[in-house]
């Protein structure tokens, strides 16, 4: 398994992250989402469109209120969310595609960015936003940046921002991780609860993401 050096940036407004073991974490939060519903097929995969939901969970593209941008290949996200807080796709029609992923050895999902699905450009190098139904003390998410690299010859993939936010849309805290190459696990404890948190990256690879792990408190699990 590969290592994520994690760099914690400074918590907004109180806020408090820390990072575990996703292992350890992954074993109390009920809420899953690991594609595995989806039929199994090799890259590209199938694109999905509209907001994606699951128990507790809705994703989509951005959180409504923001704006989706195109920078050198990769989606950003401006601006404040309206509330309440709630997945939108941005005047996209998918976020994701699904595909079996052999880092993975599963399906994952691929962020599909601003060149879209049908170039090899545009699949992983989109943004992500999931807004949690009651909120969330805790996430953990499976994260492939680039395939392995025994011999150390390639550059280390781009930086992963994760941004919380409490549901008066405030800040909590931007949570910047750096990768290794391969599979890499991150764990997180959120102080206070999160409503949303979205994900952009600057990886030149492309990223997927699986084993998406959450609370959910509020459906009495």
């Amino acid at each position: 398994m590969a290592t994520l050096l994690v760099c914690i940036a400074t918590p907004l407004l109180g806020g408090e992250i820390t990072s575990v073991d996703y292992s350890d974490l992954a074993g109390h939060l009920p809420g899953l989402v690991d594609f595995e519903d989806f039929a199994t097929l090799p890259e590209p995969g199938q694109i999905v469109q509209g907001l994606l939901t699951f128990p507790g969970l809705t994703i989509g593209a951005q959180l409504h209120g923001q704006s989706l941008r195109a920078v050198d290949g990769f989606d950003v996200l401006d601006g404040q969310l309206s509330l309440p807080a709630r997945a939108s796709m941005g005047g996209k029609h998918a976020a994701i595609a699904v595909a079996y992923h052999a880092g993975f050895g599963s399906n994952a999902a691929f962020p599909l960015g601003p060149d879209g699905f049908e170039k090899r450009s545009g699949r992983g190098e989109g943004a992500l936003a999931l807004v949690f139904e009651g909120g969330t003390s805790a996430f953990a998410i499976k994260l492939h940046a680039d395939y392995a690299d025994p011999l150390g010859t390639r550059p280390a993939p781009g930086t992963v921002t994760l941004t919380f936010y409490d549901p008066t849309g405030a800040r909590i805290a931007q949570h910047d991780l750096h990768p290794a190459h391969g599979v890499n696990e991150i764990g997180l404890l959120i102080t206070p609860p999160a409503k949303a948190v979205t994900l952009t990256h600057h990886d030149p690879g492309g990223i997927a993401v699986d084993d998406i792990r959450y609370s959910l408190d509020s459906l009495g699990s």
